[in-house]
């Protein structure tokens, strides 16, 4: 009688677990514990490039820097990449003269492979070398930032 019992609270309750077990995994299954979506996008580069806007659309990444370094300045290269196993590839821009206290949007074009999914989540990290116009041995600089935001789908 007591064993009856026994089994009779235990059966009932592993159908109790057995239905919270199913729910939960639906509500995982349909994105409801996808806490991501709720994340901040950011861009964030140091206090001598602030990040004024960004845009990740699916065939180029833009975003617009203002020098606050207070010289005019050169930029010899800039790359971008994330860190999936297969490397993000874009088309960066060529070099370009950039005068103190002004905007500059930086363009990256022909953006494919690496974790660069439309819809998706990603965050890219931006290396940028300049030099000084009026500094006479012209010694390189290198800069990261970094972006980290939903790739908009077209």
């Amino acid at each position: 009688m007591k064993s009856q019992a026994a089994l009779e609270f235990l059966t009932t309750y592993v159908w109790a677990f057995f239905v919270i077990a199913v729910t939960v995994g639906a509500l995982y299954y349909f994105g409801i514990f996808d806490f991501s979506k709720y994340l901040p996008q950011k861009c964030v580069f140091p206090s001598q490039f602030k990040c004024l806007d960004f845009s990740l659309n699916p065939a180029e990444i833009r975003f617009k820097l203002v020098n606050n370094l207070g010289e005019d300045i050169k930029v010899t290269a800039l790359q971008l990449t994330d860190n999936s196993a297969v490397p993000l590839s874009c088309t960066p821009p060529p070099g370009f003269d950039w005068a103190h206290s002004t905007e500059k949007d930086i363009v990256f074009t022909s953006c494919s492979g690496g974790s660069y999914i439309q819809g998706e989540r990603t965050e890219l990290k931006i290396s940028m070398s300049y030099y000084a116009v009026n500094t006479p041995s012209k010694p390189v600089h290198l800069i990261n930032g970094k972006i980290n935001g939903k790739i908009l789908s077209s």
